[in-house]
């Protein structure tokens, strides 16, 4: 599991883009490239505080609308005016901004080495999510926030469950940050700090 310490490891280690990626996934429970790094801004509601995910999706259950908690939005909104207007998505490729920026292994492979974070997949964010999460809320709700299919659950939830997961979520945020001051990541982009240039999608 994850420590608050790692993550603020990573997160002080990571380049700007990774940063927000990073800190997206473990929010979201969004599977690395599908539902994370290949997201649009036309898929993000701010206003909302939601994520509708479209396109080639895992199952059913994964098209059902994805709760974003108040941090999450606060680091988008940051992201987001730091960013070209001219490109559709979220996390641009530095070589094409009208596409998605493509693997990040690397870059994730150099921050946990710069951060002395023994090595796990990037994907391993989702089940961060899971754990935190299923430390204050029922069964239902994590099976909502993970949108998994299940012969009980064929029926689309309502958005209901949406705003459950979103208050959990923000419950589970209280209880791993405690005060810490997450958001000091996103208030500035050094100088230094290079995009991945490899473009091409995993």
């Amino acid at each position: 599991m994850l420590t608050v310490e790692e993550e603020q490891g990573i997160l002080g280690a990571a380049p700007a883009y990774l940063r927000v990626g990073i800190f997206l996934l473990a929010q979201t429970g969004g599977r690395t490239y599908s539902e994370g790094l290949s997201l649009r801004w036309d898929q993000v509601d701010l206003d909302n505080a939601v994520i509708h995910l479209s396109g080639e999706l895992k199952t059913e259950a994964s098209a059902q609308p994805v709760p974003l908690t108040s941090l999450a939005c606060q680091v988008l909104r940051r992201w987001k005016a730091e960013l070209p207007s001219t490109s559709p998505y979220v996390f641009p490729s530095p070589g094409n901004p009208l596409k998605p920026i493509g693997s990040v292994k690397r870059a994730w492979r150099t921050t946990l080495k710069k951060a002395r974070v023994e090595y796990f997949p990037i994907s391993n964010l989702r089940h961060v999510f899971c754990t935190r999460l299923s430390w204050v809320a029922p069964d239902t709700v994590i099976q909502r926030a993970m949108r998994h299919s299940s012969p009980e659950t064929k029926q689309r939830y309502q958005l209901g469950m949406v705003e459950q997961v979103r208050k959990n979520m923000e419950k589970a945020n209280r209880r791993v940050y405690r005060g810490s001051q997450v958001l000091h990541f996103y208030d500035t982009r050094s100088a230094a700090e290079e995009p991945e240039t490899k473009t091409s999608c995993k």
